[in-house]
């Protein structure tokens, strides 16, 4: 079982990364340029290996 679903301390620091990609995401419009939209997935790239750090499994499911 996924430390995710296990411990309230792992849930809370993978909430915080998902939430904070999920405002980058939805502050890019079809006025974004090129480098905001790569700056954008360069950080996502950044919270996905902080998240598999705290927890593989949940890893392997957003890393897709």
């Amino acid at each position: 079982m996924s430390k995710y679903q296990t411990d309230p301390t792992t849930r809370a620091a993978i909430d915080v990364l998902l939430k904070s990609n999920a405002k980058r995401q939805s502050n890019l419009g079809i006025d974004s340029t090129e480098e905001e939209r790569e700056r954008a997935k360069r950080l996502w790239q950044s919270d996905l290996e902080l998240i598999k750090e705290l927890d593989e499994d949940m890893y392997e499911i957003l890393k897709h």
